[in-house]
């Protein structure tokens, strides 16, 4: 028996459109300095590491918020508005943190944008987990690809903003600051497995992957840290084209 739609389910869906147009519309202003007078490299340039990636690496947020247009227009469609009853309330706030991070970082308040990054990516992470059980093509295309994606930029993105707090806190790792570096990057790069292997989510180790790229380029004069990069792009790139390999069994299996 199908669920019957309530009026909070329709009224939710539509906030979810809301949240989403609210939070491409304020992250347009930040980008165009209408937040505290900065733009968000204003404040990056102020805090290197030798984890951040080259600026091209941002452009993943048009794909992030495209993927987060077509989720919120997919999960008002009559067929999925009970469908998408449990995670509605689980992006409202991660739409609500996405600009809470945005304006304390033109703030300048990088403790705090550590500490809410890391709850957006703990968000994220309940979502793919949710999410976990939708297969068909639509939700991969629709749901999983943009949660797949915009959580594994987060994921990168955190361990950056980690790296951005030790400067911002004048830390000094000596010798050991490239060695950080590397275990960060290899960090990410194991997250970017598990969460394939997990959460059968190919597109998180893609977001990954891109990350990871962007600070190898960036970072092209330290060996350690261009070596721990390559080793996670391949690592990364493995595990999502694996499904070339799932896609290829289920075919002889139907044979």
């Amino acid at each position: 028996m199908t669920e019957t739609a309530s009026s909070i389910d329709r009224l939710r869906a539509v906030l979810v459109l809301a949240a989403t147009i609210g939070t491409i519309a304020f992250n347009w202003l930040a980008a165009s300095g209408y937040v505290n007078g900065v733009t968000p490299d204003v404040i990056s340039n102020k805090y290197p590491t030798n984890i951040t990636p080259a600026g091209y690496a941002f452009a993943i947020w048009s794909l992030i918020y495209l993927g987060m247009v077509a989720f919120s227009i997919y999960q008002l469609l009559p067929t999925n508005v009970v469908r998408f009853r449990s995670i509605r309330s689980l992006y409202i706030m991660s739409c609500a943190l996405n600009c809470g991070w945005i304006y304390f970082w033109h703030q300048d308040q990088i403790v705090i944008c550590l500490a809410v990054i890391l709850g957006l990516l703990v968000l994220l992470l309940i979502i793919n987990v949710k999410l976990r059980t939708f297969d068909s093509i639509a939700d991969s295309a629709f749901v999983k690809a943009p949660f797949g994606i915009y959580f594994g930029w987060v994921t990168a993105a955190s361990l950056v903003n980690f790296a951005i707090l030790l400067v911002h806190q004048n830390v000094n790792l000596g010798s050991w600051v490239s060695t950080v570096g590397a275990i960060l990057i290899l960090f990410a790069a194991a997250m970017g497995v598990l969460v394939r292997v997990r959460l059968t989510n190919y597109f998180y180790p893609l977001a990954i992957a891109w990350a990871l790229t962007a600070i190898a380029v960036k970072q092209s004069g330290q060996t350690l840290i261009v070596s721990a990069a390559a080793v996670g792009v391949i690592a990364c790139l493995i595990a999502s084209l694996s499904f070339v390999m799932n896609l290829n069994s289920s075919i002889n299996e139907q044979r």
